[in-house]
């Protein structure tokens, strides 16, 4: 029952979204959504270049720890103990 009163809350907001861009499609301007999705172009994967950067430098650094650990369980590498 609680679902169907949320369900029906969102239909009300989509119906008067509808409605505040329809008459701004009618006065001539862009409206800010469009500007937004303009704006969203540059996401790729949902994110913003700088997200997408931090992302690529934390996978960078977990790649080159598992390589250092992989590289000392093995034994190719040792670490300088006193």
């Amino acid at each position: 029952m609680l679902d169907d009163f949320r369900d029906a809350g969102d239909f009300v907001e989509e119906e008067e979204k509808d409605a505040a861009y329809d008459e701004e499609s009618f006065d001539g301007e862009e409206s800010s959504e469009d500007e937004s999705l303009a704006a969203s172009d540059d996401l790729m994967f949902g994110m913003t270049p700088t997200q997408r950067f931090v992302l690529v430098v934390l996978f960078f650094l977990s790649m080159c720890l598992l390589g250092t650990f992989c590289l000392l369980v093995t034994e190719k590498i040792a670490l300088p103990l006193y």
